[in-house]
């Protein structure tokens, strides 16, 4: 049932000196949140929040079996992939891991297993989702022993399922109310796949979450490129951030107006 906007307020607020104590070198107002896509016009991310149980090396280089407590948001319908974002917070690196699409006539077991030890995502390819000399690469190749030490300990896992389903970290650098209505800003600093659904489809599912239980929101609503003389405040709080962060001035700036405001808890 949708919330009012004005307990997610709360909640964001109550979340900034939070975030900041675990982001101290960006020196600024901050909370880190989670942008879900998907390239279908007019379809939203379906997306949930997991105890991640485990994960093993694929059959090959490039896969990854994911093993998660709890059900999907939702069956994947034909042409939609899972993507599973895991991130070591205190270290702001982690991975995106996509199965395949589901095709025509497939068996949803070619993306996912349901067991003993909880479901299982049989990701296809694994996408780093912060800076790093992977994400030059369309296809990158990150290798196991990376990703194993990188999320060691790791307790949570999301979870997006949609076409082309994509669920990156993004931080939320400002915020305002106009008319009514919530406003979220932040920034990109390259066009990679993100941008590249909001290309086809403006509608995102935006995870806000306490990133010590992750409990929270999840905001469904539309993003739009905004230039800076249309929110100068929102634009100097990107760039400051961008700059404590090292990341350089960010190409792109959004606003983000979600029009639903759903609590979310990690499922059993």
């Amino acid at each position: 049932m949708s919330s009012d906007p004005r307990t997610f307020l709360e909640f964001l607020q109550r979340l900034r000196p939070k975030h900041a104590a675990r982001f101290p070198a960006l020196q600024t107002e901050q909370v880190l949140a989670f942008m879900g896509t998907t390239s279908l016009a007019g379809t939203f991310a379906s997306c949930s929040v997991h105890p991640l149980r485990g994960i093993a090396r694929g059959p090959s280089a490039q896969e990854l079996r994911i093993t998660l407590g709890g059900a999907l948001p939702r069956p994947p319908a034909g042409g939609e992939c899972v993507t599973v974002h895991l991130t070591r917070v205190e270290r702001y690196q982690g991975y995106q891991v996509k199965t395949r699409a589901l095709a025509a006539g497939a068996s949803e077991t070619e993306l996912f297993e349901t067991g003993a030890a909880g479901l299982t995502v049989k990701g296809s390819q694994i996408y780093t989702v912060h800076h790093s000399p992977y994400t030059l690469q369309f296809f990158e190749s990150v290798p196991y022993e990376e990703v194993e030490e990188t999320l060691a300990g790791l307790g949570h896992a999301l979870v997006a399922v949609g076409e082309t389903a994509n669920l990156s970290p993004r931080f939320i650098f400002h915020h305002e109310v106009r008319d009514g209505k919530v406003l979220l800003f932040h920034g990109d600093g390259l066009a990679l796949k993100t941008y590249m659904n909001l290309r086809q489809n403006r509608g995102e599912t935006r995870l806000v979450l306490d990133l010590d239980d992750f409990k929270g929101f999840a905001l469904r609503g539309q993003v739009e490129e905004f230039a800076p003389h249309q929110h100068p405040e929102a634009y100097e709080r990107i760039c400051h951030g961008f700059q404590a962060g090292g990341w350089g001035k960010p190409s792109r700036v959004f606003r983000f107006a979600p029009e639903s405001f759903e609590p979310i808890a990690p499922r059993a």
